[in-house]
């Protein structure tokens, strides 16, 4: 009798002691939240972020700018992808600079809404970018014609369960460098120039003045029905008949039109042909680099520089 009390008592421990086990046993639960927490257009570098309390191995997730255009995060960096909490890794990623619209995915299940599998979204530059609707479906994104402004590093600054615009900011730069107007482009075929403000400030360019030679000007208010006004990065187009085979276009402020003060023949470019008009002038103005320089292989020809580029080096 004492053997079977003895067998029932053990009996009870252990069926105790499996059920304590299976009370106190421990399963972890995923709570990684992997986010986009900047984007850097000038460097091609975006920062993946774990803002969940657990680790997780990102290195099957997809960082994507659209359809066809994707890439793995374990070949964006040469580094580890496991993330702990608050820790966070660079990935080297071609961007637009100008606008974009980019997507983490958890899986390479590109058309989904899932918010499991399209995990992180920002848009900047400009509205509606691409996969824009799919991220505001998935709850990634507030709205489709909200877009991040001001100019990069574009930063995340909200909790991790935080999406949209308005937890995002751009890098204000102010930029105070006086207007500077340039010929951006001369269509020989359609007789149209386009100048450019390539300056930080607003400038108006009503009293500015087209030339192609001795005799034959034209005021820029005169060219076109539009504003004259051009904010930084603006462009206008002009009508003036140009010649197609060769000729050399000079921009002066004023109609000092013997002048090589840079102030006053501020931009010139010539094609076809060396020696055209007033290249002599604009070299010494300092607007052109030399007078056997010229634009060959046809219109429309295209200024490729920077604000302070001259001569035919910066043109094709």
């Amino acid at each position: 009798m004492k053997n079977v009390f003895l067998l029932l008592t053990l009996t009870a421990l252990i069926m105790g002691c499996s059920s304590d086990d299976d009370t106190n046993a421990i399963v972890e639960v995923d709570q990684s939240i992997i986010r986009i927490t900047q984007v850097n257009t000038d460097t091609n570098e975006v920062v993946i972020s774990n803002l969940g309390t657990t680790s997780k191995d990102v290195g099957n997730y997809w960082l994507c700018l659209g359809p066809g255009t994707y890439v793995q995060f374990s070949t964006a960096t040469s580094g580890t992808t496991a993330l702990s909490p608050n820790q966070s890794i660079t990935l080297s990623y071609d961007v637009n600079p100008t606008s974009g619209g980019l997507s983490i995915f958890s899986n390479n299940t590109f058309g989904s809404t899932n918010p499991e599998i399209l995990l992180d979204y920002i848009q900047w530059g400009a509205a509606n970018q691409a996969r824009a609707d799919q991220a505001v479906t998935a709850g990634r994104w507030d709205d489709v014609n909200s877009f991040v402004q001001d100019g990069s590093p574009y930063n995340f600054n909200g909790q991790a369960n935080q999406f949209g615009g308005a937890f995002w900011e751009g890098t204000t730069v102010v930029n105070n460098t006086p207007g500077i107007v340039k010929i951006a482009q001369v269509n020989t075929t359609t007789d149209e120039i386009s100048l450019t403000n390539l300056g930080g400030t607003s400038i108006d360019v009503g009293d500015y003045w087209l030339c192609l030679g001795p005799g034959t000007y034209v005021q820029v208010s005169n060219a076109t029905s539009g504003s004259t006004n051009l904010n930084p990065n603006q462009s206008i187009t002009l009508s003036y008949d140009v010649n197609p085979t060769a000729d050399g276009l000079s921009l002066f402020s004023t109609n000092t039109f013997g002048s090589t003060n840079p102030d006053i023949l501020v931009d010139y470019v010539q094609w076809g042909a060396a020696n055209q008009a007033r290249v002599d002038q604009a070299v010494t103005a300092g607007r052109w680099d030399n007078a056997t320089n010229f634009l060959q292989n046809g219109s429309p020809y295209n200024f490729n520089g920077e604000a302070n580029d001259f001569g035919s080096t910066f043109w094709n």
